[in-house]
């Protein structure tokens, strides 16, 4: 690279960081005035896509009337113990596996005590059956599901393979594999407890199941597993 180059390669890299800062800024006020106007505290749908379940508030890089945009990769401008609940439905897959505690222990911070997470992603350990060729139930359901969603061929030997694949890295997009034994670990080392393994059709913590994936793919049940924890009833330590 020229000197000229690296010049013009700086002052591209320091405008889009000027740029990112004032939107960091914009987006912090326009969620302090929402915050403002909420009747009660806020539960939040990180991940969520211009989408979120009813009574919920969206986190994502999309911008919608209730989805701010922060950048889920670092700590959220949001005030301790200010939320009363967070999803994390089919989003954790998305970050390496080793910025998870980071994150977990960030959305504990945003919790207040007693408040309650929700977590949901594709489980490795049927990734795991399928590339094994396990014969069950559940592996000849996420075939079907797959062969229907996507138009692939079942009866392709291929097939499985595809599958698997598709489910450990959503063509690109999924940086680490989980299972909802990992995720208890990962919940009580940042500090959770009460951590509860359920049927996504099911919750123990929520008045009723938060979702927006499971209501566009109601057959998909199968293909995940789902966490839930709390926050101890005192404050942080």
């Amino acid at each position: 690279m020229s000197p000229a180059d690296a010049i013009r390669s700086s002052a591209k890299d320091l405008i889009s960081g000027c740029v990112g800062l004032a939107r960091q800024r914009r987006e912090i006020k326009r969620y302090q005035a929402a915050e403002r106007a909420w009747s009660k505290s806020p539960r939040l749908s990180i991940g969520s896509g211009k989408s979120t379940p009813p009574g919920w508030v969206g986190i994502d890089y999309k911008v919608a009337p209730n989805v701010f945009r922060f950048d889920l990769r670092f700590a959220l401008p949001i005030a301790d113990s200010s939320v009363r609940g967070i999803l994390c439905e089919h989003v954790l897959e998305h970050f390496p596996l080793d910025d998870l505690p980071l994150m977990l222990k960030d959305y504990r911070r945003l919790l207040r005590p007693g408040g309650a997470i929700r977590v949901v992603s594709p489980d490795a350990l049927l990734v795991a059956d399928i590339l094994a060729n396990v014969k069950s139930e559940r592996v000849a359901a996420q075939l079907d599901f797959d062969a229907k969603i996507h138009g692939w061929d079942r009866l392709d030997e291929k097939h499985r393979w595809r599958v698997a694949n598709r489910m450990a890295y959503q063509f690109g997009q999924h940086h680490a594999l989980l299972s909802a034994s990992l995720m208890e670990t990962l919940l009580i080392e940042s500090g959770f407890v009460d951590v509860v393994k359920m049927d996504v059709r099911e919750t123990r913590y929520f008045e009723t199941v938060p979702t927006t994936h499971f209501e566009r793919f109601p057959e998909s049940h199968h293909e995940v597993f789902t966490v839930e924890a709390r926050t101890p009833d005192v404050g942080l330590d």
